[in-house]
């Protein structure tokens, strides 16, 4: 085995330094108006068995609770990990294979689908931050294509530090949540 040279643990140490502040700022407090929030968590159903997951009783679809990268923690009922950036054509390639709590009917949601689970009354992340913890504040993609003559290949997005829309070109890195039909009871 190599010994680790010093050139290559700076390296390691500036690219710690820079993913930690990353994370600073992807994970800001989260700002609220008002005590009503939109997306109230009464709306939502959690398995105790199988927590990682909620049901949205609204539009009968199971969300993730974690964004693509992370993991559900039990002990702490969080989000734990680091989130990741993909581009379209990666997320709809993940979502063929995507497995959370022994299920792999997983997909990208639609952008109605996505909507429905920003808080409108919150910024930074635009979010139930008890139902989706630790959700970063940036776009996380849609399977929905914009359908206009002149936009090319673009894709709609929702921003969850704002709660807007908005499309973009299928090659940038966005975040991605996935969402599945729930099982009728």
């Amino acid at each position: 085995m190599k010994p680790v040279n010093n050139k290559a643990k700076a390296l390691a140490a500036i690219i710690s330094s820079f993913l930690m502040t990353c994370s600073t700022f992807a994970f800001a407090a989260q700002e609220c108006n008002g005590t009503t929030v939109t997306t109230d968590e009464s709306s939502f159903e959690i398995s105790e068995s199988e927590p990682g997951f909620v049901i949205h009783s609204s539009t009968g679809l199971a969300w993730a609770r974690c964004v693509v990268g992370q993991q559900w923690n039990d002990d702490d009922g969080t989000c734990d990990g680091l989130a990741v950036r993909l581009t379209w054509q990666d997320a709809l390639k993940l979502s063929n294979t995507y497995e959370l709590e022994q299920r792999t009917d997983w997909r990208l949601p639609n952008i109605k689908e996505l909507a429905s689970i920003v808080e409108r009354n919150c910024v930074t992340p635009a979010v139930n931050a008890t139902i989706f913890p630790n959700t970063p504040s940036g776009e996380f993609w849609s399977s929905s294509p914009k359908m206009t003559g002149d936009s090319g290949r673009k894709v709609w997005a929702v921003l969850f530090s704002t709660g807007g829309l908005d499309s973009y070109n299928t090659d940038q890195d966005f975040y991605v949540r996935m969402v599945r039909y729930a099982e009728q009871h």
